[in-house]
């Protein structure tokens, strides 16, 4: 199917991008690198809540391990550094994919130069977006008991789809509250552990590739009449 570039009004909440990686040095120096280099770019600096549990307990809990201790953000975007975590958010507005993605990659080169990942072990790329109504009158997705659809009040749907080396976990809502509007969510974070000994040499097209998948995802979900509803641009 031919994808639309954008359309309106843009429904998604947050762009994030995720890379997971083991590192050469220890965990506790590896924010004060990354952070070395990019500082300059996102002066604002947080620490995250995470932050307030033992040690211990953030090492050896596995639910812990993945989760970023710092923030640091400008007014477009927003990164979080944890030992063996990196996300990068278009964040509050999307800012499109075109500048989007050259943030990504700007921020990558200056994290490996810095030297302190060993490998990665995977990279994700997740779209939350919000309609204010109920969406499941408008996406090709059916669920149903025997012969009868359900009436899809309350619901949450979460799936996980295999296209190649990539997966996708898609989350469908109808009970999502968002600035005090009660609405819906298609939530897609496509991902990826495969094919990743030379990421930084081919990094521009392995996230380039598992954001087209996530992409065809989203579209493929919308009824044609839907989409057509939201101004979509060729």
């Amino acid at each position: 199917m031919t994808l639309p570039k954008t359309i309106s009004p843009c429904p998604i909440l947050d762009a994030i991008f995720e890379i997971r990686f083991t590192s050469k040095i220890h965990p506790s120096a590896v924010f004060g690198m990354i952070y070395n280099v990019l500082r300059t770019d996102f002066p604002k600096t947080e620490n995250l809540p995470i932050l307030q549990l033992p040690e211990a307990v953030r090492t050896n809990d596995p639910n812990f391990k993945f989760k970023p201790h710092y923030k640091i953000s400008n007014e477009r975007f927003v990164i979080q550094i944890g030992p063996d975590v990196l996300t990068i958010s278009s964040f509050p507005e999307y800012s499109g994919w075109e500048e989007f993605s050259k943030q990504i990659f700007d921020i990558l080169n200056r994290v490996n130069n810095v030297g302190v990942i060993e490998s990665v072990t995977r990279i994700g790329i997740r779209y939350i977006n919000f309609f204010a109504h109920d969406i499941f009158n408008d996406i090709e997705l059916k669920v149903s008991i025997g012969n009868d659809d359900i009436a899809y009040k309350n619901t949450i749907i979460r799936t996980e789809i295999e296209h190649e080396s990539y997966k996708s976990s898609l989350q469908v809502a109808n009970n999502a509250n968002h600035d005090n509007r009660l609405g819906s969510i298609i939530d897609i974070d496509t991902f990826t552990t495969s094919n990743l000994l030379e990421f930084f040499k081919n990094k521009d097209k392995i996230i380039s590739e598992g954001h087209l998948k996530e992409k065809e995802l989203f579209f493929s979900l919308l009824k044609d009449e839907f989409l057509n509803s939201l101004n979509p641009i060729y």
